[in-house]
């Protein structure tokens, strides 16, 4: 929704979300930070939460007004104003959450307390939700409740929950999200509601309450939380096919569940929202690998840092944690998922958080640092080729593709963000601290030196010169400049380069959760 929302959902503690699913429901829930997969970023119409939020900032509406209309967003969508109302698809958790937050701060207002009300009739199994479905289906791990679905069956969506948790929890061995200790389906199955969705909404997982201690995980988790899922009936509407977006919404949400499952969303330490939503959209890849709807995001702003990027919309940061890891195996058991799977580990064990964590994982589970992973994955990410001659730590098995993807030009691929003419040109830039890249284009002729300085900051800067020959990516030279020492980069052959790029990485971690951006400047010189 908006920056406000974001920051709220930043500061939210598990002490919070009790009292105000107490205020809300009368029911003992914790609801935390998750959600579906958001609108595309190339989307024209602002969604539903953004028009009410728009509204309320514009004073046409009060809080309290924009509170009850969302909560109609949820329960009742067509009794919403048409001015307020929008196909754009969105996501439902996080306004969920913001609006939980607000209630009870916005007092005896009339529209506020119509929207107490009725969430506290539509808590049923899962918050937020409209009311009894009539139609059962259990699997071996899942209890779907639906009345009617379209454009795809019962057995579809069973099939796609099934694989989700046989590949997440089964093959991987992802810790099972626990059981609502007071109300749970037959056999500690996991909560599913197929429902009949406002315009626009994916869906969400939402907490359902505090457990404490997940009995699937060997060490106290102490924030482990049970929760539970909405799908939407009918995914036509979205991008891809019907059944690619119901199979990639299944993966990314179910893995929420096992983030709430891990404590990994509330408490202390929790995750950051890039963590919880790119790392869900790179898990729909890990179990659908052909659904390819995260394609949709492409492509994220690399100039701005991994640990401040967009809390409002991190969702594009899924392919920078893919081409991370990718190096290590898709799919696989002990592959790119393991680093994942020990980064949400080590915050349910509060032993680290965010990118301390990220880089503790990368470490303790592939030998590598992140700080090394990071450039490698700026030096896949700059030219996209696939790994057939390419080093795999410098490539992208769906490389090509993510470049061929249409995309609006606002969100196109920005391959390099300025270039260097013959020697003896330089530029000065700011690049950002915390894990930032910057793609500079170099002449392609022999014999240059490149120079990079830092010139004021802190900044950690690892710098390569890459060339692209036939669809080879090869790195020339690579060196680090700080605060006390220079890049060189000399007797550089880039005569027969079809392409050659600095790619320049700001590897300095400020902060396992940095509160604000800081940069550092250089300058970079061809010689």
């Amino acid at each position: 929704m908006s920056d406000r929302l974001s920051s709220r959902v930043r500061r939210s503690t598990l002490s919070i979300a009790l009292a105000l699913i107490l205020a809300a429901s009368l029911l003992p829930l914790a609801t935390v930070a998750a959600s579906a997969r958001p609108a595309p970023a190339r989307r024209m119409r602002p969604a539903t939460p953004e028009l009410i939020e728009r509204a309320v900032r514009r004073g046409e509406i009060t809080e309290a007004r924009g509170a009850l209309y969302l909560t109609w967003a949820f329960s009742a969508p067509r009794r919403v104003p048409e001015e307020y109302s929008s196909a754009t698809p969105w996501s439902g958790t996080l306004p969920l959450l913001e609006l939980q937050r607000t209630l009870p701060e916005l007092g005896d207002a009339p529209a506020a307390a119509a929207a107490r009300s009725t969430l506290r009739a539509k808590t049923f199994a899962c918050p937020g939700t409209t009311g009894k479905l009539p139609k059962k289906r259990s699997t071996k791990h899942f209890y779907i409740q639906y009345k009617t679905i379209r454009d795809a069956t019962i057995n579809q969506y069973a099939s796609a929950l099934e694989t989700t948790w046989k590949t997440e929890v089964g093959k991987f061995g992802w810790a099972k999200p626990p059981k609502d200790p007071v109300s749970y389906p037959k056999g500690g199955r996991y909560p599913v509601r197929v429902e009949n969705l406002g315009p626009g909404l994916y869906g969400y997982v939402t907490g359902t309450r505090f457990v404490g201690n997940n009995p699937a995980t060997p060490w106290n988790d102490r924030d482990a939380v049970a929760s539970c899922m909405v799908l939407a009936r009918n995914f036509q509407p979205f991008p891809g096919s019907t059944l690619d977006a119901l199979r990639a919404t299944a993966a990314h949400e179910f893995n929420h569940s096992i983030q709430f499952g891990y404590g990994a969303l509330v408490g202390p330490g929790s995750a950051s929202n890039v963590m919880i939503e790119a790392l869900a959209s790179w898990m729909e890849d890990e179990v659908f690998d052909s659904a390819n709807d995260n394609y949709q995001y492409l492509w994220p702003d690399v100039t701005v840092p991994m640990g401040r990027f967009d809390p409002g919309f991190p969702y594009p940061y899924w392919v920078v944690f893919r081409a991370m890891a990718e190096r290590f195996g898709t799919g696989v058991k002990n592959g790119s998922e393991k680093v994942y799977q020990t980064f949400w580990e080590l915050i349910s064990k509060r032993k680290a958080t965010n990118l301390r964590a990220l880089g503790k994982a990368f470490k303790s589970s592939k030998n590598i640092t992140l700080a090394q992973a990071f450039h490698d994955a700026s030096i896949a990410l700059r030219f996209l080729v696939d790994c057939s001659i390419t080093d795999p730590r410098y490539c992208l098995e769906e490389g090509p593709a993510y470049a061929a993807f249409p995309v609006k030009p606002q969100f196109q691929h920005p391959g390099d963000h300025e270039t260097l003419g013959p020697p003896q040109d330089s530029l000065s830039r700011k690049i950002a601290n915390d894990f930032a890249l910057n793609w500079i284009g170099l002449p392609t002729q022999n014999g240059l030196e490149v120079h990079v300085t830092n010139d004021v900051g802190k900044g950690v800067l690892k710098v390569s010169v890459i060339c692209l020959a036939g669809g080879e990516v090869t790195v020339k030279k690579s060196a680090t400049a700080t605060s006390t020492s220079a890049a060189d980069l000399p007797n550089l052959g880039l005569g027969p380069c079809d392409e050659a790029t600095a790619v320049i990485s700001n590897v300095k971690m400020t902060s396992a959760t940095p509160k604000k951006t800081t940069r550092t400047d250089y300058t970079i010189e061809v010689i």
